[in-house]
């Protein structure tokens, strides 16, 4: 981006997810710009919305011949979504199964269209469409059905998602609308909540219960939750932009043909009661050798579980946001890969780097809010990937380092060790924590 390469920028984002437009752009908080180092100094940090915005218009990639191996994908949303999108990349066939009548999970079916435009989702599940042709809709599995995939695929990788609404034991819960239920009517204008909406539990789905009750012609809307609601961002501002009130710590005796009645004999009115409390994912599926606990797939660091030819990734191993999901496909995707090129897992990823390695002095901290992709770029710090700003260059007193070039773009910055005196200053002046000083090994 810093270099007006967008398109590449675009293909780079493209390698990590295949959603750069829908998730980066519009429906992530952001965990990356929370955690990145131009916030250690108090400066505002890189805005990816705007290449997630921008890799709209991005084409297929140029997908490699096939190499024989097949994965069988079950869940078709997100993470599904993602690891058959990463497997296809590296040769191998995946062949996704869902239970539902399009692929898209959660993200198309029931996120609202103010949080995100319909047809930013539509694309990129049509591109996706393109890398993934082989899909099974409308399938659902059982057991043998599940053992008998692990018996004809090389792998098998879990994806199904958390598909069984929480709801309270309690006196009159026959009268609740579960949240899920609630968004999919919402989404095509199929229900109508009344005049006042009591939500049962404060997260962000609530928030965008409450944000699609508004606009359905609710007036007054009320969060309940028996601790400080978990919601942030753009959910909890639009929820309380629509003037949702939030009520915590209240607990729910039962529910009544007037509304919601509180433990304190409080009685909230209500229309219309919805439940919004998590979801929890259906197993009855999977093979006895897979282990569960409490209620999830218990998983290894790269999403392995207890059978070696079955992975399973997003809500089925814990309750998770969709960047989540998501990197969780690739990892898996990845050690898949590996494991049939015969290498060891995770034996070629690299570590993050260590902040205290870059330097931000050369950054404008006046820069609050970018205009644009350009300025943007200018003021990304680059950790671990250099500038080619040539400053080590300049700084070195014995010109120990010197810039090579290779074709097109491609550079190398090489130090001649005759030269070094590990004086550091290439490291001290390097704003990307390129350069580093290392102790030298006593010899034998």
């Amino acid at each position: 981006m810093r270099e007006g390469r967008v398109d590449e920028a675009v293909d780079l984002a493209l390698a990590y997810t295949p959603f750069p437009a829908s998730v980066c752009g519009y429906l992530c908080p952001h965990p990356c710009m929370t955690a990145c180092t131009k916030g250690s100094a108090f400066m505002a940090p890189v805005d990816v919305s705007q290449l997630g915005r921008a890799s709209i218009q991005a084409k297929v990639p140029e997908l490699p011949s096939l190499s024989g191996k097949r994965i069988a994908v079950i869940g078709g949303g997100p993470a599904g979504i993602s690891t058959a999108w990463q497997l296809r990349r590296k040769g191998h066939e995946a062949v996704v199964f869902d239970t539902a009548k399009s692929l898209g999970g959660k993200i198309a079916s029931v996120i609202p269209n103010s949080r995100i435009p319909k047809d930013v989702v539509q694309k990129e599940l049509d591109r996706a469409a393109e890398v993934i042709p082989h899909v099974h809709l409308q399938q659902t599995l059982n057991q043998t059905d599940t053992e008998q995939l692990v018996a004809d695929y090389d792998f098998v990788i879990v994806a199904a998602g958390a598909q069984k609404p929480r709801v309270l034991p309690i006196p009159g819960k026959e009268r609740l609308v579960t949240a899920t239920d609630f968004l999919l009517q919402a989404k095509h204008d199929q229900i109508k909540p009344g005049k006042q909406v009591v939500i049962i539990g404060a997260g962000n789905v609530g928030c965008d219960v409450a944000t699609e009750a508004s606009r359905l012609g609710a007036e007054s809307i009320t969060l309940l939750d028996v601790q400080e609601p978990a919601s942030f961002g753009k959910e909890r501002e639009d929820a309380e932009a629509a003037g949702a009130v939030f009520r915590w710590p209240v607990f729910t005796s039962q529910i009544t043909e007037k509304g919601v009645e509180l433990k304190s004999g409080e009685i909230i009115p209500a229309d219309t009661v919805i439940i919004s409390i998590g979801d929890a994912p259906d197993l009855d599926f999977l093979p006895a050798d897979v282990a569960t606990e409490r209620g999830y797939i218990l998983v290894n660091d790269d999403y392995q579980t207890s059978n070696p030819k079955i992975y399973a990734i997003g809500d089925v191993v814990r309750p998770g946001l969709l960047t989540d999901a998501i990197g969780a496909g690739r990892r898996a995707a990845e050690t898949i890969t590996e494991i049939l090129a015969g290498k060891r897992p995770g034996a070629d990823r690299r570590a993050v780097i260590d902040i205290k390695r870059i330097s931000l002095e050369y950054l404008d901290p006046r820069i609050i809010q970018y205009e644009d992709m350009a300025q943007c770029g200018s003021q990304c710090s680059s950790c671990g990937t250099c500038r080619d700003c040539g400053i080590c260059v300049a700084t070195c007193p014995e010109a120990a380092i010197s810039r090579k070039a290779g074709e097109g773009v491609v550079f190398e910055y090489v130090v001649d060790p005759d030269r070094c005196i590990g004086c550091g200053f290439c490291a001290g002046a390097c704003p990307c924590g390129i350069w580093d000083l290392v102790e030298n090994t006593p010899m034998g």
